[in-house]
């Protein structure tokens, strides 16, 4: 009897053990994740980011996706018109118009433009204004103008800038920028521009009014 009440301690013990021993984990990837880059959202509530260079939207699980390896990276998208939403490629010089299942329904190359342009363009910048044309800088003359869609054709409505621009941001019937300097300035489409004062340095900016603006710097 007492061989086998020591047998059973020890068989018990053994099991105890085996239940208290961890099982050794590994990782077998160390893929990242490419960053996300949220736009916003349109009023529809479709909400837009891009991930790997690819232009996402998404709502109640469904997405559309736009991708044009060619144009190089995306420099910023203007969604404010959910059918028609800009995408412009700075390095490549193009402005691409998607429609709301962003399909591509134009591609305008600024530096491949028809007679009706006489002079090259380099924009800087490119956002959507009203009655379909779009605010462009155009780096060759250091002026703000205004590009018509259905016509093709350009016209400058500001004095050349004396500074580069740093941050832009566009709507319908205005167009904020802030120069090299941190003057910060205000464009209607007939060419009257305001200068609403200095800003700061930072590292993201987001314009909220004429009276307000939210920035970023050291996380602060």
């Amino acid at each position: 009897m007492k061989v086998r009440f020591l047998f059973s301690l020890l068989f018990l013990s053994v099991i105890a053990t085996a239940q208290e021993v961890s099982i050794p984990t590994q990782f077998i990837s160390k893929v990242k994740e490419a960053p996300e880059r949220y736009l916003g959202k349109d009023t529809f509530e479709w909400q837009y980011t891009i991930t790997s260079n690819t232009l996402r939207k998404e709502k109640d699980g469904r997405f559309v996706e736009y991708k044009n390896v060619s144009l190089g990276d995306i420099f910023k998208v203007d969604i404010q018109n959910p059918l028609q939403v800009v995408v412009f490629y700075r390095r490549f010089n193009t402005v691409v118009l998607l429609d709301n299942q962003l399909n591509e329904t134009a591609r305008i190359d600024f530096s491949q433009l028809p007679p009706s342009v006489p002079q090259m363009i380099i924009a800087d910048a490119a956002g959507l204004a009203s009655q379909n044309r779009l605010w462009i800088f155009d780096l060759n003359q250091m002026r703000l103008g205004l590009y018509d869609i259905a016509r093709a054709a350009f016209k400058t409505i500001t004095p050349p800038f004396t500074d580069t621009i740093r941050y832009y941001q566009s709507g319908y019937n205005y167009f904020y920028w802030i120069d090299t300097k941190g003057q910060c300035f205000v464009v209607n489409p007939f060419g009257n521009v305001n200068l609403l004062g200095s800003v700061p340095d930072f590292e993201q900016a987001q314009i909220i009014s004429q009276n307000a603006i939210l920035l970023k710097k050291d996380n602060s």
